[in-house]
């Protein structure tokens, strides 16, 4: 075994052979040398009393605008009990880039490291005294040449190549492909780009801030401060099928220099929307395309941006006269208009003549698919904690009410930055955020207004960390509470069995309403699961693949439900409807107080993501009968779209709005023996009672404690 080197070794490499590859839509692949070399540092230990670097080495290639190192080994000692890390440390000569790996982000990196410019690096190895063995061995670098190989063909609008330098912090260079990728608004703020940009083995590199290219077009990257390696577990991508349907989805490790994710370094990311109708709009294309004469080879695949004339959109294609070329392929397709990203830029069209350039809009149905289903890092991972001391509601009062929330750091996670809670809530209305009441350190009272009686709120919680990224809780989805003092359950359904419903179908040619278990796995828009957890939903053509609504309608309709004997009956129902190109077929959900003589509309259901739960009053809608039935329509008329609908936990419920001081148990104004005999009867569980104060299910000294604060 070898101990401390005291002397430096040189290595000096020629170049081998270069790496070619076939140009995909708008790819503009790394020009880069295989470089066969050999060096092994052997087994070496620090034999010493003080943390020492135990092996060091120059490796030189000449005549290289940048190099990349693999490892065949990288074995770095574990250390000590109480002692730090052992690092493998490299710095670039040319301008001190400098990376330091562990084991840990060794494996991140599938043993290789950063991109350095320039071709001269000084490697060392740093161990504590008494961490194990540590070896290096390297067989092969990559390099980039001084003068890089000719362009693929523009795809410019016209005879100028408008586009100019830009810096948003959004978007990124994709290496060694060439391609571009951006930073969106899902929980975890991970990237999308083209599918055709999915690097082979998903082992690919994202720079930020990248720098000018050299003088004659050779790339230059980035410090390793601004590079992060692909977590390849988190890949999803259908590989490239043509304009309309090419994407990848994919999430990137912290930096091994700053431990920080993307989107805390870069402080930004794209909104995405789906794409609108053309009207007018200007689209505006920002990555990283190479340039050909005249314009300055320092801007070879370097940022750039551009605006132009949206062209057109048909089911999931956008087109667009905005010029692009190698390399922005992937590129967010901004809606200049608002500002959102609606598609991925995939592929050129345009010439000195016309024609469009085209990309994927965000309307694709498997791009949403994973989106819903993120894997590795994408996978939502809360970086705060939320506690909710006196519980989550199951019924929120009418007058208004509070939920008192605690945020605090988790293990592995960021403080909490103070002030920054929110309260995120729709009564069926949209989503409204207000702070929330910051009552002592990173300690809140959310605080809901006033709202109607029977209608169901979903809502959630949000906090910043110390280093501004927002973290959300639940995460994924959302709470939901009925507004309502108590509730009854007159009639349930949850479609474990059969309890009289019929379907009738007009004009369809597949796609009928059916009971069972969901088994089509969620990869056309249908559900993966029922709503309530039971296992059986209604679903229309529940079959693996194409099993959508062709045509139609099909309509779900229920047994007479009796609700003559309820004070304020509501049914309540989850629904669940998806539109891939979100055209004019809707979801109708109708109520009849008749036997289904005649139908009131209640509401028109556009796509809508995942599972939605709804309450109505009947007495809204059509007189309170003893044969009132409900009815769901699902239509893809014309038959032009991938429409898939499903129906779960469907109840009639008397719901009680009167009480609205806290005690108040019957609801005549006064806190009283009344009220307090009935929390005595009442004690123990007790889910939806009226004694049941504070909604937690059971009703205890914490329910008395709140009657008797109240006592009149």
């Amino acid at each position: 075994m070898r101990t401390m080197m005291n002397a430096l070794t040189t290595v000096t490499m020629t170049a081998i052979a270069m790496i070619t590859g076939p140009a995909l839509g708008q790819i503009q692949p790394l020009d880069e040398f295989a470089i066969e070399i050999g060096f092994d540092s052997g087994f070496v230990v620090n034999d010493g009393v003080e943390r020492a670097v135990v092996y060091e080495t120059i490796v030189e290639v000449p005549a290289a605008a940048w190099i990349r190192l693999a490892f065949a080994t990288a074995e770095l000692g574990v250390a000590p009990d109480g002692g730090a890390d052992t690092i493998l440390r490299v710095t670039a000569l040319r301008d001190g880039g400098t990376q330091h790996h562990t084991a840990t982000t060794l494996a991140q990196w599938q043993d290789t490291t950063a991109y350095f410019n320039g071709g001269t690096l000084h490697i060392e190895i740093e161990a504590d005294p008494g961490a194990a063995a540590s070896r290096i061995i390297v067989n092969e670098a990559t390099v980039g040449p001084l003068v890089p190989s000719a362009p693929a063909a523009d795809t410019i609008c016209g005879t100028t190549d408008d586009r100019q330098l830009s810096d948003d912090p959004r978007a990124g260079r994709l290496v060694p492909i060439g391609c571009t990728a951006w930073l969106i608004d899902d929980a975890n703020h991970c990237f999308l780009t083209a599918g055709h940009c999915a690097p082979a083995g998903s082992g690919g590199t994202m720079e930020f801030n990248v720098p000018l290219s050299t003088g004659g077009g050779a790339l230059q990257h980035p410090g390793p401060e601004d590079q992060y390696a692909i977590d390849p577990t988190s890949m999803q991508s259908n590989g490239g099928q043509g304009i309309g349907n090419d994407w990848a989805y994919f999430g990137c490790f912290p930096n091994t220099e700053t431990g920080l994710t993307p989107v805390e370094a870069q402080g930004d990311f794209f909104v995405l929307s789906l794409p609108p109708a053309v009207g007018g709009q200007d689209i505006r294309i920002t990555g990283y395309g190479t340039t050909s004469s005249p314009v300055p080879p320092q801007w070879n695949q370097v940022q750039k941006t551009h605006a132009g004339p949206y062209a057109s959109f048909a089911g999931s294609a956008v087109a667009y006269t905005t010029d692009t070329t190698g390399g922005n392929s992937g590129s967010p397709v901004i809606n200049e208009s608002t500002g959102f990203a609606i598609g991925i830029h995939t592929h050129g069209g345009c010439g000195a003549g016309g024609g469009a350039n085209n990309g994927t809009g965000n309307n694709n149905s498997g791009l949403q698919n994973a989106l819903e289903n993120p894997t590795g890092v994408c996978i939502p991972v809360s970086l705060l904690g939320f506690d909710y001391p006196d519980g989550l509601p199951e019924m929120l009062d009418p007058s208004g009410d509070t939920i008192r929330v605690e945020v605090s750091a988790l293990d592995g996670g960021r403080d909490p930055l103070s002030g920054t809670g929110m309260l995120h809530y729709d009564a069926g209305a949209g989503v409204v955020s207000v702070p929330m009441v910051e009552v002592a350190t990173n300690v809140y009272d959310a605080v809901f207004p006033a709202l109607t009686c029977g209608s169901t709120v979903s809502y959630f919680f949000t906090a910043e960390t110390v280093s501004g990224m927002e973290t959300s809780d639940p995460q994924p989805g959302v709470y939901t509470a009925l507004v309502a003092t108590s509730l009854t359950v007159a009639f349930a359904d949850d479609f474990e069995s059969d309890l009289g419903w019929t379907v009738e179908n007009i004009d369809l040619d597949d796609g009928a309403w059916e009971r069972g278990v969901p088994i089509g796995g969620g990869d056309r828009g249908d559900p993966a699961d029922d709503f309530d957890g039971s296992g059986n939903c209604y679903l229309t053509d529940n079959v693996d693949d194409n099993s959508d609504v062709d045509g139609g309608p099909t309509r779900l309709i229920s047994p007479a439900l009796d609700t003559s004997g309820l004070a304020n009956p509501h049914v309540r129902y989850a629904r669940w409807f998806t539109n891939d190109d979100g055209d004019e077929d809707r979801m109708d959900v109708h109520l009849s107080s008749n036997d289904g003589a005649s139908w009131t509309l209640v509401e028109s259901v556009p796509d809508t993501a995942g599972w939605v739960e709804r309450t109505v009053a009947v007495a809204d809608f059509v007189e309170v009968t003893d044969s009132v039935r409900v009815r769901f329509s699902a239509t893809d008329n014309p038959n032009n779209s991938v429409t898939e609908g499903g129906i779960d936990g469907i109840a009639i419920v008397d719901i009680g709005c009167g009480k609205t001081i806290p005690g108040d148990v019957d609801g005549d104004g006064d806190v009283d023996f009344t009220d307090l005999l009935a929390v005595i009867s009442s004690w123990g569980p007790c889910v939806g009672c009226p004694a049941d104060i504070n909604g937690d299910g059971v009703v205890d000294f914490t329910d008395l404690l709140i009657l008797l604060a109240a006592w009149t």
